[in-house]
């Protein structure tokens, strides 16, 4: 049946199906890491001196490891309702020597919560080194415009001016937060372990004779071989589903810094300031062919809503699971967390498109800041009065009255700072403030160096480790 023909995920159909997401956490790798923690468990065993557990058995798994019969398999789990004893059948029947020791002592979680850690890990990996491409480009992008001056907006009205690039940071800064709270998960993600059936570890504890320094051992060996520094002491028969939950409050963060970063493109491309990238050949409406929509905006906007409400059914499979273990959290598990993991990628490559193509207008800009600046000019002309002995209040009463009176006048014609400035109150300061109002960027205060030392002091170290300057720019299919 051809794929249009049935429903497929549009995460790994339309967003992400040039990633490398699809193949981490797909059902053919998944297996695969299964049949390499039996060999882990296996190596782990014999090194540990458990006889039964023969060389030639794991030569045999390791020769066999990406040998899959998958019409067995599907035909083995219809049969017995259990996909680990399935896929141990299908493995024992290609290793005949290693049949009798695959899976010894382990129980289904062994394999279920290490391998979903292991594809956690590698995607969290990639995550992370796409997370911080594009804080890059919007580094880049703050660099290059931090002295362009725009107006500030405070409840979305007229505000004291800033920069693009110091607006620009400030974005970045709401990414970076994200990408630490990631990260800093990455660091202290801790793997299941061997822990048997109910988190006693009692199996091992009877194959190594009641040996617990060698239980203890087989825990950090396998540990080891799986490539974690940490592991839980204590699970139930899995390991804690807060750790999940955390996972996906990390990414959850994420979606709201995006939500609120696209949507102020979204308003600056409605306000004419900005504009995402618009490809030579797209269509912006079917009805309206001249316009020009912050699609791409608004699809991370979208996609952020979903990370954004994922935490209430990660907290819920957490708050469901039963005494040592219930199956609450198996299903949920297996759709949510590859969903909120494919989201965030598919997130973070259409964010990165748009730094890499997010133009300012800077006419437009120019002319707003042209029509603004004679009411930010007398927001200096309050600071300069009490310099001079003024009364702030009073400073304070008479320029608000000139100020709503030029704004009455702003709807027919523009507003000239002297003649605003009339009143003989301003005498003292009238050409200061002018000269000042001739080079906005005089009224931006530290914007410029917030700008190069935000990026220089905290952006540039924290994303170091994962960051790839060979990195191509993203070419968006749909």
């Amino acid at each position: 049946m051809a794929s249009e023909d049935k429903f497929e995920s549009v995460l790994s159909t339309r967003y992400c199906k040039n990633s490398p997401l699809v193949s981490i956490l797909s059902e053919t790798n998944k297996a695969t890491l299964w049949r390499q923690l039996w060999i882990w468990l296996a190596e782990a065993e014999k090194e540990l001196g458990l006889k039964q557990v023969t060389q030639e058995a794991i030569d045999e798994m390791k020769n066999q490891k990406n040998t899959f019969d998958w019409p067995f398999i599907r035909s083995e789990e219809r049969k017995l309702k259990h996909d680990v004893m399935a896929h141990n059948h299908a493995f024992g029947k290609i290793c005949p020597s290693a049949a009798g020791i695959i899976h010894l002592g382990a129980t289904s979680c062994f394999v279920q919560d290490n391998a979903d850690l292991i594809a956690y890990r590698d995607s969290i990996d990639h995550i992370l080194k796409r997370f911080a491409t594009v804080i890059d480009r919007l580094a880049a992008f703050s660099l290059q415009n931090k002295e362009v001056v725009t107006v500030g907006r405070t409840h979305y009205q007229t505000a004291s001016l800033v920069t693009v690039g110091k607006r620009g940071v400030l974005w970045a800064q709401e990414l970076l937060m994200a990408f630490q709270s990631l990260s800093e998960f990455r660091d202290k993600m801790r793997f299941r372990g061997i822990k048997g059936a109910t988190g006693t570890q009692d199996s091992f504890l009877t194959l190594f004779n009641g040996d617990e320094e060698k239980v203890e051992a087989l825990d950090e060996l396998v540990t080891k071989k799986a490539n974690f520094a940490k592991r839980f002491l204590i699970t139930g028969q899995t390991y804690s589903r807060q750790q999940d939950s955390q996972l996906v409050f990390s990414l959850s963060l994420l979606g709201a810094a995006a939500k609120k970063v696209c949507t102020d493109i979204r308003v600056l491309q409605a306000f004419g300031e900005l504009l995402e990238p618009f490809e030579k050949d797209q269509i912006g409406s079917s009805a309206m062919p001249y316009k020009k929509n912050p699609m791409k905006s608004e699809r991370c906007c979208a996609l952020a809503r979903k990370l954004i409400n994922a935490p209430q059914e990660a907290l819920t499979i957490l708050a469901d699971q039963g005494l040592e273990r219930t199956l609450d959290d198996s299903a949920g598990r297996r759709m949510l967390i590859p969903d909120v993991l494919l989201t965030a990628e598919a997130l973070l490559t259409t964010l990165q498109n748009i730094f890499e193509g997010l133009t300012v207008q800077t006419d437009n800009v120019k002319k707003i800041v042209d029509d603004e600046i004679a009411f930010l000019g007398l927001e200096k002309a309050m600071m300069m009065l009490t310099e001079e002995g003024v009364d702030r209040q009073q400073a304070h009463a008479v320029i608000r009255k000139t100020a709503l009176e030029a704004k009455q006048l702003q709807a027919t014609q523009k507003v000239d700072i002297r003649q605003t400035m009339a009143d003989p109150f301003f005498d003292s300061v009238r050409d200061r403030v002018v000269g000042l109002v001739n080079n906005p960027i005089n009224f931006t205060g530290r914007c410029v160096s917030q700008t190069e030392n935000f990026i220089e002091k905290e952006l540039k170290p924290t994303i170091s480790k994962y960051l790839d300057q060979s990195a191509a720019k993203v070419q968006l299919d749909v």
